[in-house]
């Protein structure tokens, strides 16, 4: 048997399937949503952004980063919560 078609739902099966066969690591997903989540490591402007807030003392903080991919135009946003809810 094929693990893709035990574990994950058609609607997003090859997507989880690209992704993980491209080095990333889903750690969830729902077929009914369409909604994959991966594992990522911060590098880049996410770990400057986070050397910055650690190095003035923030511990506790959720940086999210947003990307809004419409009609072959890609919109980004980063939030950032401090204190947030676990």
């Amino acid at each position: 048997m094929d693990w893709y078609e035990d574990a994950i739902e058609e609607p997003i099966r090859s997507a989880v399937k690209l992704l993980r066969d491209n080095g990333f690591n889903t750690t969830c997903s729902c077929g009914h949503e369409r909604e994959i989540e991966c594992d990522v490591s911060p590098d880049g402007e996410f770990k400057r952004l986070h050397d910055l807030l650690c190095g003035h003392g923030y511990r506790r903080y959720r940086i999210t980063f947003d990307l809004l991919y419409l009609d072959g135009c890609p919109f980004s946003t980063i939030s950032i919560s401090f204190n947030p809810k676990v």
